[in-house]
């Protein structure tokens, strides 16, 4: 047949042979082209499994073991090898009054070392988590609950009183292995060597690490959990590679050595040269200047801290601190939170207004442009001394707040201090009268540890040592009313009376952002509990994709 073909083409004059070949690819051309189409209509992308993915850490790992996980480090890599007991659990009940959850576990659930997972498992998880000897930083959210096994795959709590966010308790409890660490003593829990050897659940296992000759951890394995519960994740292997300093991250980024990275500064971002994808995540947290009406007689003054309010441009420090990447906070539940409310009316940046609320409340302006009043027979000068973490975006914070507050009259001495100075001594003592600091709220913006009047002392979170026995009562309602709408309004009350108290300066809330190189899906921009959770989808991530027919 193709010698035939071949005579007939041969039997052709020169200009039938060129209409022929024109024919002849435009028809392949048409057919490939049809073929493209037919594909792109007939199929669909899907993930794909397979790949390796290596995220870049400043620091290292420490406690790998979420009854005592602290660190942003640590959390992480946590939310990866460990379940919480949510994704465990095949059916939860909660009584009428709240006070009693009950818990059904999935059938079949195994550990990475292939042991079975049961209801003792959990029971265990919380009992170390109460006990006082193994300093859980969940303690506080676990007294007067009372763990009960009902079967081995069944177990029950009984609250001391109905408490509206305990799912938010059940959602962030990791559950640990009892036959591995059971016969660790509560005062060892630090020196467990499956601190940095853990066997988990979750979705990814360990699987090795490695450590420079000074004892630094460089680099941390994960693979793949074969006895994980949920789908199978796609992403083969997790690497984890830790730097001593920021500078390091981002130039390994930029030579494409790393593929993930969070939790960069500003200044850092600039450095960063690589094509990348800038996914913004926000977080329930905001920073303010906390004022302590004990060590300065003018900050007793309302009019003085409501000045302080008028004189803060949070849009200013918005984009002059954060380059645009957040939102400014006016008060204690900052935007997209749970509970935020838009309804209720902040002191709007106006250096006239603070300068009249000043003078009418008798702080006059001297000669030399500063303010300050007599009381008691005694000229008090409107000064404040604001103490700030030795952080470059803060201490920076803390310059343009002198600059705004000394326009209206206020003298500001800005202190800064070691970070490790300030978190262990200067605000376990309470020593300031002013302090920049940063507070994290809970998924269900609980606000008892920052604005209860029994936390104003250490180890309490109320570094405004605020004191207001109606705020107190709305707290405990909101905590207890089961009600969403009852709630809904407790909060609102409760964020409108911290408003107009002033006990501190709210300034802003900074996006978290996260790094990534085109190419990675599964990763999708939202509002995150904490930074650590954005591993908590670390199973939908891929580097691969795939067609398949629709």
């Amino acid at each position: 047949m193709f010698e035939n073909l071949k005579k007939i083409f041969q039997a052709f004059s020169i200009q039938e042979r060129r209409v022929f070949a024109v024919t002849f690819v435009s028809a392949v051309v048409s057919s490939l082209l049809l073929s493209g189409v037919w594909v792109a209509n007939a199929t669909r992308v899907v993930p794909a499994a397979g790949g390796d993915f290596i995220e870049g850490i400043v620091g290292q790992p420490t406690y790998i073991n979420p009854v005592i996980a602290v660190s942003e480090t640590d959390k992480g890599l946590v939310r990866m090898v460990f379940s919480s007991l949510t994704s465990l659990a095949e059916k939860t009940e909660s009584s009428k009054d709240g006070r009693t959850w009950k818990i059904r576990l999935r059938e079949k659930l195994l550990w990475q070392n292939g042991e079975k997972l049961t209801s003792d498992d959990v029971l265990f998880t919380v009992q170390r988590i109460q006990d006082p000897d193994v300093q859980s930083p969940l303690f506080s959210a676990w007294q007067g609950v009372l763990a009960t096994r009902l079967s081995e795959l069944e177990l029950q709590f009984v609250l001391a009183n109905p408490y509206a966010f305990f799912s938010y308790n059940l959602e962030n409890l990791f559950i640990v292995p009892k036959h591995l660490l059971d016969d660790v003593a509560p005062a060892n829990w630090r020196l467990s060597e499956y601190n940095l050897k853990p066997v988990g659940s979750g979705p990814y296992a360990f699987d090795s690490y490695k450590t420079r000759p000074d004892g630094f951890i460089e680099t941390y394995r994960l693979k793949r959990n074969p006895h994980y519960a949920e789908d199978r994740p796609f992403i083969d292997e997790i690497h984890v590679e830790f730097f001593s300093e920021s500078d390091s991250l981002v130039q390994a980024f930029n030579a494409g050595k790393i593929d993930g990275v969070g939790g960069l500064g500003l200044e850092d971002i600039q450095g960063v040269t690589r094509p990348h994808l800038e996914l913004s995540f926000r977080l329930p947290r905001y920073y303010a200047v906390f004022l302590n009406q004990s060590k300065n007689l003018a900050l007793k003054e309302s009019e003085v801290r409501r000045a302080l309010a008028f004189a803060t441009d949070g849009q200013k420090l918005v984009e002059e601190v954060l380059g645009g990447k957040g939102v400014a906070v006016r008060g204690p539940i900052p935007p997209d939170a749970l509970y935020a409310s838009q309804a209720l009316e902040p002191s709007e940046f106006s250096k006239d207004a603070a300068r009249e609320i000043l003078e009418q409340a008798g702080w006059k302006e001297t000669d030399a442009g500063e303010r300050a009043k007599t009381i008691r027979n005694t000229t008090i000068p409107l000064e404040l001394t604001v103490v700030v973490p030795q952080i470059s975006f803060l201490t920076r914070t803390a310059d343009i707040l002198r600059s705004l507050w000394e326009e209206v009259g206020i003298k500001v001495n800005v202190v800064a201090r070691a970070p490790e100075e300030v978190s262990n001594s200067i605000i376990k003592n309470r020593d300031y009268e002013a302090l920049i600091f940063g507070n994290i709220l809970s998924p269900s913006s609980d606000l008892f540890s920052f604005w209860h009047s029994s936390e104003r002392f250490h180890p309490g979170l109320n570094l405004a040592l605020y004191n207001n026995k109606t705020v107190d009562s709305l707290i405990e309602a909101s905590r207890q009313n089961l009600d969403s709408v009852g709630r809904a309004d407790a909060f609102f009350e409760l964020q409108q009376a911290i408003m107009e108290d002033h006990p501190a300066v709210f300034l802003y809330s900074p996006h978290y952002l996260y790094l990534i190189p085109k190419g990675v899906g599964g990763i999708e921009s939202g509002v995150l509990g904490e930074a650590a959770d954005r591993f908590r989808s670390i199973g939908t991530w891929y580097l691969n994709t795939a067609r398949v027919l629709k």
